[in-house]
């Protein structure tokens, strides 16, 4: 089956004179089968719907907009002007990084991290590098519009050259570590205060087994990569009545307008003990090629390490085409987390494999940054049937950098004779569900393999330089790697695997499915945030809603209320510092909550917490449930970040059978690590005071 895009047009509030008067490039992108873009066409009044208008339209001086995590001016973003590939310099800041050790023990981390700040600060040259690191405003290297994304532009520069892993300048990180230093004095300060009600909870509420100084050096990272888009957004009037307006009840289509673009294909629900063994499954079945979309990478996760360094380097080896993509932001800020110390708190899990499996050797390895893992993914893969490439884009009306957040592993995702019936996994993992979380993950097999596939066609396709070198490809004179390495790779014979290999059909719920991927842009448009109020619109019983990063919109609390008037019975699963390894939007989730429940006070919340003197574990899933039988599923969090900054990846399953495993999921999770919070007093115990790691996403929460 081919697949073509299908363009619903957008109108902008502050540009349109009337509704018809559509901007392209604030349009919605769909990708769909081509048989079904003619009934899509029909749908098109259906989503002109009013957005904020884009950057480019205010008067907004973008490259003036303040972006200090600390809130000291003394520590101002430096603004590179010109930056050269120098690749010499590169390889300075990354023999720093990795030769440096930074000590995570209170007694000596402000020292160690002290001599790090002198190396960085003495380097003859400290504002090259090959990638413009987090702040992209101003940047004045040779920037490219993508043609598939005209809303965004790209650097060559970036995935030019194969096997290299692009680094900010040193000056971008003496900043950083400047502000990490400033957040780890205030936490020693705390410890050593003997009245602790002045600070706030991120600096104060962790778990007792974690590293605090680790995880707080995480949040400065997670604030850092996001600060210009906030602070882009702070600087345009009147953008939180804008961008709520602009999802009213009328604007968001309902489910059965919708039903042409949904696919028959078979969905399962997969746990965390059942996904490695899917993936697998779904890997050695493949005969053409796996497509990886991968954002976060942990570096001590053994799932992750065996499938990255293991599975795939032995599926290319018999002849299976494998392609990556990295979020270069993460590796980036992972990358600039190489000096810290994790010797004594780094923990891996055993890996147990399905008989026949290819052995888990290359993955064992151990690694002190996630820049080490893909440094031996290159390694390892160099002149192997596997390209890897970065994602790395800008907005182009506004210059900040968008993050691509879609996680998907696509199986035989092409078409074979016309027909696809390729596997893909996704959901809210990366690589792999994490030990000790929660998260919602997924296996389905059929057409929409091939929507998925013409998806990340389009994403790899925008990451290729102009002058068509191509980052990690082989060259027609370079020799493949064979099946050599007897430690690496099982023998190519079918009988050792077949006995974990997956038959051509999965067992699933037949179901009918639309794959939907978000393109954020300073527009504010999120499509799946608008499909989805359309499902809560259309509710007539019940809504099971649990989201991993959240905070709870105007439009979507004014939907509630809606609902709730109804007689619909509305459920929804909170986060709170307890259970969220992200600081940066608890702030605006917890006031967000409290307005949820003062406008739509019969909403049924329920906050991970210490329950029975338990700590919840960590929440990350994401899926919500209209009337046990639509359900969506994927990346995407209900947050004002998929709206302006993060790429996610959704699918909607019209299936009653997979609608009751995510409630079943629901009640269990509930009981099991959740209290209830029947009123807004209640939770100012999860409010947090406020600080720089917490502060909000642009001004939508502020009070």
């Amino acid at each position: 089956m081919e697949y073509t895009t299908v363009v619903l047009p957008v109108a902008v509030t502050a540009a349109a004179e009337t509704p018809d008067d559509v901007r392209g490039e604030n349009a919605l992108a769909v990708v769909l089968p081509v048989a079904a873009a003619a009934a899509a066409a029909n749908l098109a009044t259906a989503f002109v719907v009013s957005a904020v208008a884009s950057a480019s339209e205010t008067t907004t001086d973008t490259t003036q907009v303040h972006k200090d995590v600390g809130g000291d001016d003394s520590i101002g973003v430096q603004h590179f002007k010109t930056v050269h590939q120098n690749q010499h310099q590169q390889g300075a800041l990354e023999s720093i990084m990795a030769s440096t050790r930074v000590s995570l023990e209170r007694a000596t981390c402000i020292e160690s991290l002290d001599q790090l700040i002198t190396k960085l600060s003495t380097m003859s040259d400290r504002s090259s590098g090959i990638s413009p690191g987090f702040d992209c405003i101003g940047n004045a290297l040779p920037w490219n519009q993508i043609g598939v994304f005209p809303q965004y532009e790209t650097l060559d520069s970036v995935n030019a050259t194969r096997g290299i892993i692009p680094l900010p300048s040193p000056e971008s990180a003496l900043e950083l570590f400047e502000l990490i230093k400033f957040a780890w004095q205030t936490r020693l300060d705390y410890e050593a205060c003997n009245t602790t009600e002045s600070y706030c909870s991120c600096i104060g509420n962790w778990r007792p087994n974690q590293n605090i100084l680790k995880q707080i050096c995480n949040q400065v990272l997670e604030q850092v990569m996001a600060r210009e888009a906030s602070a882009c957004l702070r600087a345009q009037p009147d953008i939180t009545r804008m961008w709520n307006e602009a999802y009213s009840h009328d604007t968001c289509p309902l489910p059965d307008t919708m039903d042409c673009l949904y696919i028959d294909s078979l969905i399962r629900l997969l746990t965390n003990e059942t996904y490695l063994d899917s993936y697998i499954q779904a890997a050695l079945a493949a005969t053409s090629t796996i497509d990886v979309s991968i954002c976060y990478l942990f570096y001590t996760d053994p799932k992750a390490k065996y499938i990255l360094l293991d599975l795939l380097p032995y599926v290319a080896a018999r002849g299976v085409k494998v392609r990556v993509l990295f979020e270069l932001a993460i590796i980036e800020s992972q990358c600039l987390q190489m000096p810290l110390d994790t010797s004594s708190i780094d923990r891996e899990a055993p890996l147990h494999l399905p008989e026949g499996s290819p052995p888990y050797a290359r993955g064992a390895k151990q690694f002190r940054s996630a820049t080490e893992l893909v440094r031996e993914f290159f390694n390892l893969t160099s002149g192997m049937n596997i390209e890897a490439r970065y994602w790395f884009a800008r907005d182009k009306a506004c210059g900040y950098r968008i993050k691509n957040h879609g996680k998907c592993h696509i199986f035989d995702g092409n078409s074979k004779n016309g027909k696809v019936n390729g596997k893909v996994i996704a959901g809210g993992s990366n690589v792999a569900p994490r030990l000790g979380s929660l998260d919602t993950d997924f296996v389905i097999q059929g057409e929409i393999a091939g929507m998925y596939s013409a998806y990340f066609d389009s994403m790899w396709t925008a990451m290729t330089p102009n002058d068509g070198g191509l980052a990690g490809s082989i060259s027609e004179n370079e020799e493949k790697k064979e099946c050599e390495d007897e430690q690496l790779f099982i023998t190519c014979n079918k009988g050792q695997w077949e006995s974990v290999m997956e038959p051509d059909t999965i067992t699933g719920h037949k179901s009918k499915i639309l794959f939907l991927p978000s393109t954020p842009s300073s527009s504010g448009e999120d499509v799946i945030l608008r499909c989805v109020l359309g499902a809560i619109n259309s509710a007539s019983e019940s809504i099971y809603m649990c989201m991993g990063h959240f905070n709870v919109s105007e439009a979507v609390s004014q939907a509630f209320k809606q609902a709730t008037d109804r007689g619909v019975k509305v459920y929804v699963i909170s986060n709170s510092f307890h259970s969220c390894d992200l600081r940066t939007g608890q702030l605006d989730l917890i006031r967000s909550l409290k307005r949820m429940l003062t406008v739509a006070p019969k909403v049924q919340l329920f906050v991970a917490a210490v329950k029975d003197g338990k700590v919840p574990p960590f929440l990350h899933s994401k899926y919500l449930v209209v009337d046990s039988r639509w359900a969506c599923s994927g990346s995407w969090n209900m947050w004002m970040r998929s709206a302006f900054y993060e790429m996610e990846a959704e699918v909607f399953v019209q299936s009653e059978s997979f609608a009751a495993d995510l409630e079943g999921k629901f009640t269990r999770e509930c009981e099991q690590f959740c209290i209830p919070v029947k009123i807004v007093d209640e939770c100012n115990q999860f409010l947090p005071k406020g600080c720089a790691i917490c502060e909000g996403f642009g001004p939508f929460f502020d009070v």
